[in-house]
């Protein structure tokens, strides 16, 4: 919910973008800046859209965002990558807790074969209420195997035309024992998160926290 301060600046921008700029530079920067903070984190917490979240993680890996909504998210050089973040919150009833996990939806084999050919990155991540707490660079061909089995059982390397597979998805147990996954990102905090992330996967941060992997 947002407050009155927010939602004036939001009617401001949006009914009087004219005298939007005149209006804002009167107001008290304390103020906007924390009027702004409760906008960001509100859209970071939207179930319905993950493009804030997706923006977070390009910038922590050091990616150029890639604009639309066709090809990958963003590149670094010539490495595509595509970012496949997760968001708890805390006052949910019957959260899921973060494990490292992410899925890519409606996949094909033809889908499979092109990330591999173009050796693809996924940025998995995960936020809490909006805020980063892991981002680990996982190249795609670790996931491979998981999620052609997932496509054999739907079509036994049959498709037929226009048909897909809705949700092939992954865990850190795909990637867990593979060395090229890099942690690119654990917030210093992240102990203080540990109610929301499955046992498992704690203990799997944890070995790039002592440097064991």
């Amino acid at each position: 919910m947002l407050s009155d301060q927010a939602a004036e600046v939001i009617q401001k921008f949006f009914l009087d973008q004219e005298d939007f700029a005149r209006w804002i530079a009167c107001q008290n920067p304390h103020k906007l800046a924390a009027v702004l903070g409760e906008i960001l984190m509100l859209y970071a917490n939207d179930k319905n859209s993950s493009t804030l979240r997706e923006w977070v993680v390009l910038y922590i890996a050091g990616c150029h965002q890639q604009e639309g909504k066709i090809g990958y998210n963003g590149y670094k050089g010539d490495v595509p990558f595509e970012v496949k973040p997760r968001n708890v919150r805390s006052g949910e009833k019957g959260r899921k807790r973060l494990s490292g996990d992410g899925n890519f939806t409606d996949f094909t084999y033809e889908r499979l074969e092109k990330y591999l050919q173009d050796a693809v990155h996924v940025l998995v991540a995960g936020f809490v209420d909006g805020n980063p707490i892991y981002v680990l660079d996982v190249p795609f061909e670790c996931l491979q195997e998981r999620l052609r089995q997932q496509l054999d059982e739907k079509f036994a390397n049959q498709r037929p035309k226009g048909v897909f597979l809705r949700s092939a998805n992954f865990s850190f147990r795909d990637y867990e024992n593979d060395r090229r996954v890099r942690c690119i990102f654990l917030t210093p905090n992240w102990r203080n998160y540990l109610d929301y992330l499955t046992g498992p996967f704690q203990r799997y941060l944890e070995g790039f926290e002592q440097g064991q992997r």
